[in-house]
């Protein structure tokens, strides 16, 4: 009778999810995002500045990139480890770096704005927008494996996965249009580059979420 009893449980059990590597899920996520890059480049995207150009010795130019830079990995790596049991101290670690890389980068802007750096263009509301769209064309592709990796492995709040998808792939984007845009405005930097990754969580977390938990129910 134990033993029937033992194999009725098992029937009623749900299969687990084997869930890969958080390393081999960033490392393809990143895989896939410089290749976008690279596609983007040969489809005749402006490539990053040359050696040469003095905002690769500007000290606010050079914050505003590692800034974003950090936002990127802290916010995937978060956003990853979030919906893997076990993680929660991973996903706490990448949410502290995800505030030291926007901390970093406002930094950049206000040491711009101390230094007097050089407008040249780039403050009107078509450079911004353009900036700030490229960034979400480059970044959304690995925004939205990284939420579909949160709906595979074991969701739990889809708010946050969602937020944190959109916010590490805009930044990713956003690192990569900072090291190409020609614009030296801290203004331009702050409002098209550093603050994507937050425009892209208000307007799209929502609507992200309400799919991801869809498709999580029907799994």
């Amino acid at each position: 009778m134990t033993e029937g009893r033992i194999r009725e449980l098992a029937r009623d059990l749900t299969p687990v999810t084997p869930i890969p590597r958080l390393r081999s899920v960033g490392a393809g996520l990143l895989a896939i995002w410089a290749l976008i890059v690279l596609a983007d480049w040969a489809l005749g995207g402006a490539e990053p500045r040359p050696l040469r150009d003095a905002a690769w010795s500007s000290p606010s130019y050079l914050a505003v990139l590692a800034g974003i830079t950090l936002v990127a990995f802290g916010a995937l790596s978060a956003a990853l480890a979030s919906v893997v049991p076990g993680r929660a101290a991973a996903a706490r670690n990448g949410l502290r770096v995800t505030a030291l890389g926007f901390a970093l980068a406002s930094s950049g802007w206000i040491l711009g704005v101390a230094a007097g750096a050089p407008d040249h263009g780039g403050e009107d509301l078509a450079s911004i927008l353009a900036c700030g769209t490229r960034a979400f064309t480059l970044g959304i592709v690995p925004a939205l494996l990284c939420a579909g990796f949160a709906v595979y492995a074991a969701l739990r709040r889809a708010s946050v996965a969602a937020a944190l998808s959109l916010t590490g792939g805009v930044a990713l984007g956003a690192a990569v249009v900072h090291a190409s845009c020609l614009s030296n405005s801290p203004l331009h930097q702050l409002l098209a580059h550093t603050l994507a990754p937050a425009a892209a969580v208000v307007g799209l977390t929502a609507p992200l979420a309400l799919l991801m938990s869809r498709w999580a129910r029907r799994r």
